[in-house]
């Protein structure tokens, strides 16, 4: 099927407003980090925890439509689990990319496929929030309450799944002191913890393992906080109280850099939480 010509435009005025209203957004967040503690942060990594597969940009236009928000899904999602947005409700604006073909003047007519070009864009959609419909009860999600006696086997087994070599000994190399350690390919986390925070020491080592092993290695600072702040995220996943950094600490931070660090948090938790998930329900099969 052709693919249908269409003209290159700028984005609507409706899809400027939201973008204006994220950067407002970051620019507070940003006075407030400065400040020092944030708990608009906590309460953004809080959302992170809850709303992982939408993008941290997402999640903070959401935020300031809604900032009560429980659960968030488009109306379909809502009719496929038996609810129903209730009537007057008001949708909560967020963008969706979506990749468009487009022919130059001087590209021939036939779609060989080869002659089209693509550029993304951003379309406004609507989700809505939990208290904002009615019907079924909502299946749970996985909830441990500190209790960490099904997630940490499951957590033991992504790591490992993941190539990397995992080994709990008495003390932590190279670390006085720690309480696990990072080493490329290998993690070591200290035999003596509490369940809780094996498992919390393992999230942080393995968002190491994911995120900071690249050719140009970062300012310690920063991947510290990038590791604590993801940890943070997946605890409060499952209720798992645990302390960690008041706020991302960069360096001559921007607005779009603390959204690009956030963001890179958002999607290293999601991702460990999507392993995890997989992984648990698959120990509980028969």
């Amino acid at each position: 099927m052709p693919v249908q010509d269409v003209v290159l435009s700028k984005p609507s005025e409706k899809v400027k407003a939201l973008n204006e209203s994220v950067q407002d957004a970051a620019e507070e967040l940003l006075r407030e980090m400065e400040a020092g503690k944030s708990e608009t942060l906590l309460r953004y990594l809080e959302c992170c925890a809850k709303f992982h597969q939408y993008s941290f940009h997402n999640i903070l236009l959401a935020l300031t439509q809604r900032p009560d928000l429980s659960r968030l899904a488009g109306m379909r999602r809502w009719n496929d689990l038996g609810r129903y947005v209730k009537r007057g409700e008001k949708g909560i604006a967020i963008l969706a990319p979506m990749r468009v073909g487009y022919r130059h003047a001087d590209m021939p007519n036939e779609d060989d496929g080869e002659t089209l070009e693509s550029f993304l864009i951003f379309k406004i959609v609507y989700v809505f929030d939990v208290s904002q419909t009615e019907g079924k009860p909502l299946p749970e999600v996985i909830h441990a309450t500190g209790n960490v006696s099904t997630l940490y086997p499951a957590l033991v087994e992504v790591v490992r799944s993941a190539g990397i070599i995992l080994d709990i000994e008495d003390s932590v190399p190279g670390s006085f002191g720690a309480c696990g350690v990072s080493l490329k390919g290998r993690i070591v986390i200290k035999r003596d913890l509490a369940p809780a925070d094996a498992f919390r020491t393992l999230v942080h080592e393995y968002a190491h393992e994911l995120l900071h092993w690249r050719a140009e290695k970062e300012d310690k600072t920063i991947r510290e906080t990038e590791a604590d702040a993801t940890a943070f995220v997946v605890c409060h996943r499952y209720g798992i109280e645990c302390d960690t950094a008041d706020y991302l600490l960069l360096h001559e931070a921007t607005p779009q850099l603390l959204l690009n660090r956030l963001e890179i948090v958002r999607h290293t938790a999601g991702r460990i939480i999507e392993a995890l998930e997989s992984r648990v329900e698959a120990l509980a099969a028969p």
